[in-house]
């Protein structure tokens, strides 16, 4: 369940009117990587050393700085349940991407109305509870946001994948006690208790399960298509209909609850020039 969870994909269009995919462990992957804390580091400098008046909110130094240590604190703790929440909700009613702008105010000023409440509760009880926060910081807040999240779905993201497509490159997975070169499987199909591993040059049948190969994979290297079916992301070439093409020909069923999900993935992963949604 948690597995499905943080795979499950979100689309959002961008301010520079491009669209970009990601899956909640993407997401969270990218939270822990030293070149987005270098980024929060970079803001929280500037925010917290901010002048009072042309940057609204706490007067003193502490009360900032905790300011936005808490405030991101929830934002990263609420991203994973709110974007998933979220996207369904808006993929039910209006379909298709959501704005990241509107993905994204709701939580930030969540996020701003806890923080500002409880800093003034704790530290300045004679002030009234929300006495610091002003439509001006609400703002702030929600525009620091959406740049810090452009930054990182424009740039920062398509440096993490790049990384981990080197890294697999030469990465192995173990099946039955036995050693495979992930990057030379081709396909994986699941026949009863057994596997069916397609590398570029033979097919292997071993014992094994699907789920025990599933756990060692991402969705930057392969999508699972169907319950019995796995493909590598530099085999997939066209999907149509419910059927994936493949680059040597051959096509593998999409079940009708993966669909939407191999039809995004698809979106984000192959290359235009190869193929794509047709």
């Amino acid at each position: 369940m948690l597995k499905k969870a943080l795979d499950h994909e979100v689309r959002v269009f961008v301010s520079n009117g491009s669209e970009a995919h990601f899956t909640i462990r993407e997401m969270y992957e990218l939270y822990t990587s030293w070149q987005m804390w270098l980024l929060v580091l970079f803001g929280f400098f500037i925010m917290a050393t901010g002048h009072p008046v042309t940057l609204p909110q706490f007067d003193s130094f502490q009360l900032r700085l905790a300011f936005w240590f808490v405030a991101l604190f929830l934002y990263l703790t609420l991203s994973m349940f709110y974007a998933l929440a979220s996207c369904r909700i808006w993929r039910s009613v209006f379909g298709g991407p959501i704005p990241l702008i509107v993905l994204s105010s709701p939580l930030v000023l969540v996020s701003t109305c806890i923080t500002v409440g409880a800093l003034t509760v704790l530290f300045e009880p004679d002030k009234p509870a929300f006495a610091s926060m002003t439509w001006q910081m609400n703002l702030r807040n929600v525009f620091v946001a959406h740049v810090f999240e452009t930054v990182a779905l424009l740039w920062l993201l398509p440096t993490q994948r790049a990384r981990k497509v080197t890294m697999s490159a030469g990465r192995d997975i173990t099946l039955a006690g036995r050693k495979f070169a992930l990057a030379q499987i081709s396909r994986v199909k699941a026949a009863e208790h057994y596997l069916e591993i397609y590398t570029l040059d033979a097919v292997e049948t071993i014992r094994e399960r699907m789920s025990t190969f599933l756990d060692q994979v991402s969705l930057d290297e392969g999508i699972q298509t169907h319950r019995s079916h796995w493909v590598a992301r530099q085999t997939a070439q066209s999907l149509s209909g419910s059927k994936l093409t493949l680059t040597d020909g051959v096509t593998v069923p999409v079940a009708r609850g993966r669909l939407d999900d191999v039809r995004a993935w698809m979106d984000m992963h192959t290359d235009p020039g190869r193929g794509g949604v047709v």
